[in-house]
């Protein structure tokens, strides 16, 4: 299958973003890809998730058949990929929240369409927490999973099917239970499906690193 380089590009000022925890705007994402699919990864860990959880997951499955019947996918990097617009007269900067562990901007177009969404999942810190700690391989692995389980298919799989900002899923809203959110419920289906527990927190409580960091 021949390879191709996918180019994202936004120009500054016109990319919408709907995340509100990614400060500024994504200029581009450039990553090296096999031929088109709905969700995609040049990291070897990001992508053996993305097919765990394909294998075991009739939902994930469905999800991805129509988005890329419709011919929309989303492209799972890390921080080092993208390249971010920063206030008018500083230079954009090189790699997006070093604080935060995974995040989606949906990519905005004309009269509010989405075609694409950018995942981004701080894998280093992840990895590096595991390293420090004695959880086995296996529970690093879950964990990946359950974190693009939420953001894929809690936050950037509405926007993809949707085409549209209107297909928005949210985290917890102030007062709302977590497990009454839109996109902690979407992420239990496929964390059911899985049989990676049930998230009831609105933080990071549904990990396994997080769990054992606590003992």
């Amino acid at each position: 299958m021949a390879r191709r380089l996918l180019q994202l590009i936004c120009s500054v000022g016109a990319a919408a973003l709907a995340s509100a925890s990614l400060q500024g705007q994504i200029v581009s994402v450039a990553t090296s890809l096999e031929a088109p699919a709905p969700f995609i990864a040049t990291n070897p860990a990001l992508q053996a998730s993305l097919e765990r959880i394909a294998s075991r997951s009739p939902l994930w499955r469905e999800a991805a058949a129509k988005i890329l019947q419709a011919g929309r996918h989303a492209v799972v990097v890390t921080p080092d990929q993208v390249l971010m617009a920063t206030p008018p007269g500083v230079r954009p900067t090189d790699g997006a929240d070093a604080g935060l562990l995974a995040e989606v901007a949906p990519i905005v177009g004309r009269d509010d369409a989405i075609d694409a969404a950018i995942v981004v999942v701080n894998l280093a810190v992840l990895e590096e927490e595991y390293r420090d700690s004695d959880l086995p391989l296996i529970e690093f692995q879950r964990d990946l999973d359950r974190i693009l389980a939420h953001e894929i298919y809690g936050h950037a799989v509405p926007y993809l099917l949707a085409g549209h900002l209107s297909g928005r899923c949210a985290d917890p809203q102030p007062r709302e239970r977590p497990s009454d959110a839109c996109a902690i419920k979407r992420e239990n289906a496929i964390r059911s499906e899985l049989g990676l527990g049930r998230r009831l927190d609105s933080g990071l409580d549904g990990l396994s690193l997080s769990r054992r960091s606590r003992r």
